[in-house]
């Protein structure tokens, strides 16, 4: 089993950005996509994880990011022109 923790939205504990407007810009869905476009990035740069089955979990106010970020998956794997399918069994 693996776990991969990623802390959400930018500027939240100990995540940071480099473009300031990523602290100005946030809300569920803007972290959605974010954490979407993360994912994405890992798998391409950890394509041994690409066949994985993949589970988000979240506490307190993930409450509301985690339904949101399995809708952007769902939505995007069903796009015929993407490059990673995240296989989503799970939210919790």
């Amino acid at each position: 089993a693996n776990v991969l923790f990623l802390e959400s939205p930018a500027g939240v504990g100990f995540s940071y950005s480099n473009t300031s407007a990523d602290y100005s810009s946030n809300g569920d869905q803007h972290t959605a996509l974010d954490n979407y476009a993360f994912l994405v990035n890992w798998l391409e740069r950890f394509p041994e994880y690409k066949e994985r089955d993949f589970y988000i979990a979240g506490e307190s106010y993930a409450g509301h990011f985690v339904p949101q970020l399995a809708h952007v998956i769902l939505q995007n794997n069903k796009w015929p022109k993407r490059t990673i399918t995240i296989n989503l069994k799970g939210i919790t």
